[in-house]
């Protein structure tokens, strides 16, 4: 009986943990298509004009990428799915001679049972006990003899049961993996447009390459006049901190510290600044992703949204400064206790200086882009101190899409 259970609990036990498996890798399936889609409405907007910017050459580069980790998903569920199906016919291959075991076994008690059918012989085996004892012990033996001639019928049935279960396991995996090898083929054929058409947004930006580097100038000299406007907004917060309390900095309350906990709690939890988009522009100095050899330095993130688009709070907190950066729209900075998130490159805004404001509220309408097709965000993170004041990753602080 324990090998018994053992053979099932054999078969069983992968099952159940390749199901958990495999429900994993189709919820990052369908993560990865959701960001596809993302991308690839923003690639449609900005096809509708001739003009190409670089964070719209950066949609196509996420898109390309997401694309190449669903193929890689899709190609790991097709080797798990060849995995399981070698499994399942090792399994059928246990059970039935398992089966066959259980059967001729089972046929030796039937022949024997059939040989000693008399009931006469059953009395007569028990009467011919030389004390009570055995007697009792002989009517003990034909009684568990009997009830293992059922026990093995029902383990019979058992075998059979899961047997045929395991047939309907095969066929189910044998049209899983038809169906995964369709989309494996029209993702293949995505990838591959998508690389053609990368491909040639390339050698559009690079036609004119004194334009290209014009933009990226322009691109530079924006963000550093928002750098520059931001740290001067931070920094006259500070002294208005400092004067209200009378002190010669910035000073950490009890409310400021209880504030900064529960906003530090949240890291790489807090929701996207806007309500789906791609990020085209990372933090700190890094070489540019299409032009070799040019460096670029960002304070914050940059995150590419749909034309219209609003920027919203990652965060409950107060509006502490609302500015405007000529060429760069309007900025709303928020105050998280020693923390402060910024968003700028809006076109207006919904809150005002001093409002008390929730995770999720709107805060203003984005900005397009110079082509007019989307719009983008700038989005920073501060920590101040009596120390003073330094930026964060923004990207550490919202949740990985």
């Amino acid at each position: 009986m324990k090998s018994f259970l053992f053979i099932l609990f054999l078969g069983i036990t992968p099952f159940l943990l390749a199901q958990r498996g495999s429900k994993n890798l189709k919820r990052q399936e369908t993560a990865l298509k959701k960001k596809i889609e993302e991308t690839k409405s923003l690639i449609q907007q900005t096809r509708k004009t001739e003009q190409l910017t670089m964070a719209e050459l950066a949609i196509i580069n996420h898109q390309i990428a997401y694309r190449e980790s669903l193929m890689d998903n899709i190609n790991y569920q097709m080797k798990k799915l060849d995995n399981d199906l070698m499994n399942s016919q090792k399994e059928i291959q246990l059970l039935g001679n398992q089966l066959k075991e259980l059967k001729e076994e089972y046929a030796k008690m039937l022949r024997y049972a059939f040989k000693n059918r008399d009931e006469d012989y059953k009395l007569l085996y028990i009467f011919s006990a030389k004390s009570y004892t055995e007697a009792y012990h002989r009517l003990k033996y034909i009684q568990q003899y009997t009830n293992y001639r059922q026990e093995q019928v029902k383990r019979i049935k058992e075998t059979q049961r899961t047997l045929s279960e395991k047939a309907k396991e095969i066929e189910l995996i044998k049209i899983e993996k038809g169906d995964l090898a369709l989309i494996q083929e029209k993702e293949k054929n995505s990838f591959l447009k998508d690389k053609s058409e990368q491909q040639a947004s390339l050698k559009k930006l690079h036609s004119n390459e004194d334009e290209l580097k014009q933009k990226l100038q322009d691109q530079e000299k924006k963000k550093k006049r928002i750098a520059n406007a931001i740290k001067k907004a931070i920094e006259k917060e500070i002294l208005a901190e400092a004067k209200r309390n009378k002190t010669k900095g910035f000073v950490t309350t009890p409310e400021t510290t209880a504030l900064s906990k529960t906003f530090t709690a949240n890291k790489g939890k807090l929701p996207w600044p806007v309500f789906k988009g791609v990020m085209t522009g990372k933090y700190g100095k890094q070489e540019h992703s299409s032009v070799k050899g040019t460096y670029v330095n960002n304070n914050g993130i940059d995150i590419t949204t749909s034309k219209g688009a609003s920027a919203r709070a990652v965060f409950g907190g107060k509006v502490s400064s609302v500015f405007v950066i000529p060429g760069a729209g309007k900025v709303v900075m928020v105050s998280h206790g020693n923390y402060r998130t910024v968003y700028s490159n809006l076109e207006s805004i919904d809150v005002k200086k001093g409002d008390v404001i929730s995770i999720k509220q709107k805060i203003g309408k984005i900005l397009p882009s110079p082509s007019g097709a989307v719009s983008e965000l700038h989005f920073e993170v501060w920590y101040i101190s009596s120390a003073g004041m330094k930026s964060q990753d923004p990207a550490r602080w919202i949740y990985r899409k």
